[in-house]
């Protein structure tokens, strides 16, 4: 599992990054603030799917 913790720990890193960026003004226009706006939405995606699938595993291994 350390993989995966290690994942999430990146993921969460890079939407810190992409946060304070955002609340600094470094979207120097409207199209680099919806570029970021969409990866900061695509690393949650992310992290919802990956927990998904984490919960089925588990759910899995308690019907064993």
């Amino acid at each position: 599992m350390r993989y995966v913790e290690d994942f999430i720990g990146a993921i969460e890193a890079r939407k810190k990054t992409i946060a304070d960026s955002l609340v600094n003004g470094n979207a120097v226009n409207f199209e680099t603030y919806q570029r970021l706006v969409g990866q900061y939405q695509g690393l949650v995606e992310a992290l919802v799917i990956l927990n998904d699938l984490l919960k089925e595993e588990e759910d899995n291994a308690g019907e064993l």
